[in-house]
């Protein structure tokens, strides 16, 4: 995303204040002529932090919806001024865009390429879809003879769902698939690149910000409680994995999942990207206190089961070593292929999160895929 030059930006926050068991209100102003920043305790009318820089925070970070780590405080950005809208969020908007049932090892290259193209992936899961919701999603071919054929090609398979965020999403995102058919598909597009034939063409998009609003409900909503498209882990003879908040907005979101999906050892059963609050890291990690539970909270992650190819192998072992050990600089002396060592920075961000003990795989899975997954606000 391209930025016009602008003195300051400024994002209405909040923040909870554990010693007043309240939510109190912040402004956040971000200088990016030498990256800093000032937040203003409004109802207190004082600087609550004084203008200072913050070389990790990035203004691709400040996103309405997304959460910010400022020196240990975590703001949560509502909103934004007038003004700063208009210059950062013009025209920007979501839209729906499904990846149909493809080898999971094109999954990894398919998200790269998407986040390379400048969308921000804001909700992903997959999901199994039904007949329904196929109609809904290809209802401006009602009537063709090649409908029967895509409704069954895209029900019997795994699909993924994403919400993609942009300036000019929906026409973009077409833009970014192609013609239907790859053949026809202008050179360096995802059909192009990927497709195989008509049907087998690697993803859709919607045509009008109406239907994509429609899908995205369809899709990631939930009614009386229960998500529309349930969410896909089996909790079974799995593990854990984590893919963290800065290797997302880093974009190595695709490389990591394309490493584990090629690797002979393992297979993804299930993905979904998850906000996770500060309480909740806290009660993941159990052990853990300070930045590594701050950390999982300043931003999406988003969460894998992964399984053994060989059955009789223990899943949160040899993943394990996939991962290499917890301290990155360690992996880059002794285990220069793994995970940690390609795209960690430090002991707290590491790239991912993988369950330690044996017997904690399920456990761990579970409290993604089953508690967060079905807490709905």
């Amino acid at each position: 995303m391209v930025y016009d030059y602008f003195d300051k930006y400024t994002f209405i926050c909040e923040m909870y204040d554990e010693d007043a068991d309240d939510i109190i209100e912040l402004v956040l102003n971000f200088f990016p002529f030498d990256n800093s920043i000032q937040v203003i305790d409004t109802k207190k009318g004082k600087n609550l932090v004084r203008r200072v820089q913050l070389p990790p925070l990035k203004l691709e970070m400040l996103q309405i919806g997304n959460v910010v780590n400022i020196f240990a405080k975590l703001l949560y950005i509502r909103d934004c001024a007038p003004l700063t809208r208009r210059i950062l969020f013009k025209n920007v908007e979501s839209t729906f865009a499904l990846i149909k049932p493809v080898p999971p090892s094109a999954h990894g290259k398919i998200i790269t390429f998407i986040m390379k193209k400048g969308f921000r992936i804001v909700r992903m899961k997959t999901g199994k879809v039904t007949k329904e919701f196929a109609m809904e999603l290809y209802a401006n071919i009602a009537g063709s003879s090649m409908l029967p054929i895509i409704i069954d090609y895209i029900t019997t398979g795994e699909v993924i769902g994403l919400e993609l965020v942009a300036t000019d999403a929906v026409k973009e995102w077409r833009k970014c698939l192609g013609a239907t058919d790859p053949t026809e598909a202008a050179p360096g597009t995802l059909r192009q690149l990927y497709g195989e034939n008509k049907l087998r063409n690697v993803a859709h998009g919607c045509n009008t910000p109406e239907d994509a609003k429609k899908m995205l409900d369809l899709f990631f909503g939930y009614e009386k409680g229960v998500p529309r498209v349930p969410f896909r882990a089996t909790l079974k003879n799995c593990t854990c994995c984590l893919i963290k908040p800065h290797a997302i907005i880093e974009g190595n979101l695709g490389a990591i999942l394309e490493q584990i999906a090629t690797s002979d050892q393992f297979y993804i059963s299930a993905i979904a990207m998850f906000a996770v609050k500060i309480s909740n890291a806290q009660e993941f990690y159990e052990i853990y206190k300070g930045a590594m539970c701050i950390h999982l909270a300043e931003g999406k992650c988003v969460a894998l089961e992964v399984k053994c190819n060989d059955p009789n192998k223990n899943p949160v072992c040899e993943f394990r070593k996939l991962c290499g050990p917890r301290d990155p600089e360690l992996c880059r002396q002794l285990y220069p292929n793994s995970i940690r060592a390609q795209y960690g920075k430090n002991i707290v961000h590491n790239a991912v999160h993988c369950t330690d003990l044996p017997e904690d795989g399920e456990l761990e899975v579970e409290y993604f895929f089953k508690l967060l997954a079905n807490v709905h606000e």
